[in-house]
């Protein structure tokens, strides 16, 4: 793809088909510059897996999630479920049955996908194609969750019908090996796939407070039944408050008061929450919702300010890595879960340097023109 780099760039014009030739095709590279170990040792990111991302390109001269595009993924991921099978069958084993479990409808059906466990890929990929003729079928089926919240944009399938039926077989299959690469047969690991008994809204915030990080100041909490106020109050401020479940995820069942129209007291936040289903018995955050700044141009023409910095750390062998940091940005509502553009950011240059197409079918002709 085409890309402007930010220290070469004259005259406002882009630099074409300039990733081959500053990003090397082997050895530990930073925009062309080969690392020494010691580099590789202090630096701040990952070196086999950072860089890749600055020159990944459509395989086979293809589109981003087109047919052969999702054909190859799907191949890497075959290959690496069996690649897993044949090299650790006994940690893979159990992952699967654990996994299964989980996500298969209990004891029984764990077992049953485990029995068959060679064939899975197969048999992930034909029931999704019967949840999807199920929806042709039945014209009232239940929601997605995955396609329920503001969220839904990591989930969305291609625009060309074929692709779609790829990416629907590929998409748990990907989720499936992409667990045991990164936690193997943990069980805590596991259960969060499923569900963030451990993780919640809460769980975040003291992590957060412990450093010193900034963060939007809690005004109340929901218990199930009742708001109650936190520290200064739902009554301090002029500030709007977004509510968000503890343990929900992606968008799902967040509300915003705007202070003064939704809002004035406690009790009329208790009120809203006590009529939605999703809030009965589930605890959920009051925060003030804090805005983007309007003096830093971070999205394109007719988008809001709203962006987000994704920044995915490892530990190493070396101590903790940064394996990448994605701007997402071009947002349509209040929240970066409606991002439609992403960038990969370089953190040892601190500049924008290609675009993240790669990443999530996000309204892709028209991100691919903003890029």
């Amino acid at each position: 793809y085409t890309f402007t780099l930010a220290e070469e760039n004259k005259g406002g014009t882009s630099r074409s088909g300039e990733a081959g030739q500053q990003v090397q095709a082997a050895g530990h590279t930073i925009m062309g510059k080969a690392r020494t170990s010691d580099e590789v040792d202090n630096s701040l990111t990952v070196a086999w897996g950072f860089e890749e991302q600055m020159r990944a390109n459509p395989p086979f001269g293809s589109r981003w999630f087109s047919v052969r595009d999702m054909l190859y993924r799907s191949a890497n991921a075959l290959g690496l479920f069996y690649y897993g099978l044949v090299t650790q069958p006994l940690t893979f084993i159990r992952f699967s049955y654990r996994y299964n479990t989980l996500w298969c409808g209990g004891r029984l059906g764990g077992l049953a996908m485990t029995v068959l466990l060679p064939a899975t890929p197969f048999l992930l990929g034909g029931l999704e194609w019967a949840k999807r003729l199920k929806k042709k079928i039945v014209p009232n089926h239940a929601e997605d969750w995955k396609l329920a919240g503001p969220g839904r944009t990591w989930f969305t399938p291609p625009k060309s019908r074929l692709a779609s039926l790829v990416f629907d077989a590929y998409s748990p299959l990907q989720t499936y090996v992409g667990a045991f690469v990164l936690f193997g047969d943990d069980p805590t690991g596991i259960m969060h796939t499923w569900y963030d008994e451990i993780c919640i809204k809460e769980w975040w915030v003291d992590k957060l407070d412990r450093v010193g990080a900034q963060l939007p100041r809690q005004l109340g909490a929901w218990d199930g039944a009742a708001v109650a106020d936190v520290g200064k109050g739902i009554a301090h401020g002029k500030r709007d408050i977004v509510c968000k479940i503890s343990d929900s995820y992606l968008g799902i069942g967040d509300h915003v008061f705007k202070r003064g129209i939704d809002f004035t007291t406690r009790e009329d936040i208790q009120a809203t929450l006590s009529k939605d289903p999703m809030y009965a018995g589930k605890r959920a955050v009051l925060s003030e919702l804090v805005r983007p700044s309007s003096s830093i141009q971070i999205s394109a023409p007719g988008f809001s300010q709203v962006h987000s910095l994704d920044i995915l750390t490892l530990r190493t062998p070396t101590g903790v890595k940064i394996l990448s940091v994605l701007l997402w940005t071009d947002c349509t509502g209040w929240s970066s879960h409606s991002a439609t553009s992403g960038y990969l950011v370089d953190v040892e240059t601190e500049t924008i340097v290609a675009p993240t197409a790669w990443c999530a079918w996000i309204r892709i002709g028209e991100a691919e023109l903003r890029n």
